[in-house]
């Protein structure tokens, strides 16, 4: 019984001391464990310094790698090294000019004598890249714009650019500006031009920023150097100028003259029109009167010869007088106009400032007086029917007299009663004379009764003839009057 308790007791013993001992042991592993990655650790971390520091040093004098100075990659490359090669290409520099028509021109460094000129900027580009930052700085953006200034000599770089054949006045194409132009059944806009020439000013600065900033190649489009239109086809102005020139030289007029007719051309439309300051047109009243004048003399039969058959047979040629159709030009003009200006298409009636009673023949139709000084006689005709054939007396000739013959006249006027007043050179009265019934046609001579005389016709008139007016029978010239109208042909030849 002892023996066995003894041997629990020691069987316990042994395994405490067994689990001491693993103890023991395990302790002694993580030790070494911690050593071997403390030993690892350290190396990386001293391989990462080393890394760190060889390239902070590297980069102490040159550019990160990606560094771009005016678009030029300098990256890895020394300032020194950077400021040789600028050195170099300042001999090698050539700028291309782009003009328009695809056509290129050159200037080179060397005519223009230029040299790089050491302005520290590319130190002051190198100083921002701080070496020991570099972990940081090389992933951020390092692309740099610096003037990096050249010197060079003004007058050749002045004479360079005044040289470029795209400077040359005989070169330059100027832009034009859309335009209307009539194709003669109407106007349609001509599309811009824009033209080869040069603001030259903007040209010679622009050329001068790409020398400075080394450029290799500059744009004359791109940088806007050309000269524009300022008129374009899209113009909205434009489109309406031409609908509405459009809708006024489509006006279609015809003036009826009664024996002719005279149509309004499109070209007489055309160039009738003006064009005011606030851009509006119109009908130059200036342009078009002269063409209503040549109207008037082609279709006036006032005061123009024209033969007239008498009442005994014969024909006499009339070549004066104030009667027959005559275009009151102004009012014609103005009517003219005023129907341009309202687009109204049609015929037009021209204003007379006086009328025939035909536009046919010697414009007499049926109704009129005729007087005949030879026979001492006169006929009254109306609607072609004779109602008075009398024996007159007429103005007497041997007294300076004589009536005015040769012509017809427009009646001017009519009264009863009247009172005729001659005067005297001196303007005094020389006579007055009552009479029933007054017709004037020609000035102060007329058609009148005269009661005190009781003889008409035969060589009266040679000795005993009137101031110039008819004499007329009573009962016959109030026939005439009751009948006639103003404006009535007085024939007298």
């Amino acid at each position: 019984m002892s023996n066995k308790k003894n041997s629990k007791q020691r069987l316990k013993e042994l395994k405490k001391a067994d689990q001491k001992i693993k103890r023991e042991r395990g302790g002694k592993s993580r030790k070494k464990s911690r050593k071997v990655l403390f030993g690892i650790a350290g190396g990386i971390a001293a391989c990462l310094l080393l890394g760190y520091v060889s390239l902070a040093v590297y980069y102490h004098d040159r550019f990160y790698p990606g560094t771009v100075i005016n678009d030029n990659s300098f990256g890895g490359k020394k300032v020194e090294d950077v400021k040789e090669i600028l050195k170099k290409s300042s001999k090698d520099y050539v700028l291309t000019i782009k003009e328009k028509e695809d056509k290129t021109e050159l200037i080179s460094g060397e005519a223009i004598k230029l040299q790089y000129k050491d302005d520290r900027e590319l130190d002051e580009v190198k100083e921002k890249q701080n070496s020991w930052l570099w972990p940081i700085q090389i992933f951020q953006d390092k692309t740099y714009m610096v003037s990096m200034e050249h010197s060079y000599d003004e007058a050749s770089f002045t004479q360079a650019v005044n040289q470029l054949a795209c400077m040359q006045d005989a070169n330059m194409t100027p832009p034009q500006d859309a335009r209307l132009e009539d194709d003669d059944t109407a106007y349609q806009i001509v599309p811009e031009v824009e033209g080869t020439a040069l603001d030259k000013e903007k040209t010679t600065e622009v050329i001068k920023k790409a020398v400075d900033e080394r450029r290799t190649e500059v744009s004359l489009t791109d940088e806007d150097c050309y000269l524009k239109p300022t008129v374009l086809q899209s113009d909205e102005e434009l489109a309406k100028e031409a609908e509405k020139l459009n809708k006024i030289t489509a006006t279609q007029i015809t003036v009826n003259f009664g024996n002719g007719t005279e149509t309004v051309t499109r070209d007489m439309l055309k160039s009738w029109l003006v064009k005011g300051e606030d851009g509006t047109y119109t009908f130059d009243v200036n342009l078009v009167k002269p063409v209503v004048i040549g109207w008037s003399e082609k279709y006036n039969t006032y005061g123009k010869p024209r033969d007239f058959k008498t009442s005994g047979g014969g024909t006499v040629r009339l070549t004066t007088g104030d009667y027959g159709w005559r275009v009151w030009q102004d009012k014609t003009t103005d009517a003219l106009i005023a129907a341009l200006n309202a687009g109204q298409s049609g015929e037009l009636e021209p204003t007379w400032l006086y009328k025939g009673q035909t536009h046919e023949g010697n414009d007499i139709n049926g109704t009129y007086v005729e007087i005949s000084i030879d026979q001492q006689r006169m006929w009254f005709y109306k609607n072609g029917t004779c109602l008075v054939d009398t024996p007159v007396v007429t103005g007497n000739p041997n007294k300076g007299h004589g009536t005015p013959k040769g012509g017809v006249w427009r009646l001017k006027d009519k009264a009863s009663p009247f009172t005729l007043v001659g005067k005297k050179p001196d303007g005094s009265i020389d006579y007055e004379e009552p009479v029933n019934y007054w017709m004037p046609f020609n000035g102060g001579v007329g058609i009148h009764d005269l009661t005190k005389r009781s003889s008409f016709g035969g060589d009266i008139y040679l000795t005993n003839g009137s101031h110039g007016c008819i004499n007329t029978p009573l009962d016959k010239v109030r026939t005439i009057y009751e009948n006639i109208e103003v404006n009535t042909p007085i024939v007298v030849y």
